[in-house]
């Protein structure tokens, strides 16, 4: 039973990270659609997800508060990385 949750787990954090990475690139390149488009398509491509199992996995989540939650904390976590990584280095 524990390695079928750890497997839940993983999936549940790729998932989140997918997702955190999207917003990140939505962002990113907000006023270029045509590249944006190409680099959803890459980081879906690369984590072997395509969007309607975000749009799936996003609406199931949406319906259960404390997985919800547990999923936004993990993508904040990963966009939060991802910034401080972007961050220049101060000497």
């Amino acid at each position: 039973m524990s390695c079928h949750s750890d497997k839940e787990k993983d999936k549940d954090v790729k998932f989140a990270q997918t997702y955190g990475e999207i917003l990140f690139l939505t962002e990113k390149f907000k006023n270029d659609t045509i590249k944006l488009k190409m680099k959803i398509d890459s980081v879906l491509s690369a984590n072997k997800i395509e969007m309607r199992e975000i749009d799936s996995i996003a609406k199931a989540y949406s319906k259960d508060p404390e997985k919800w939650a547990k999923f936004f904390d993990e993508a904040k976590k990963y966009l939060d990385k991802k910034s401080l990584n972007a961050q220049p280095q101060r000497h």
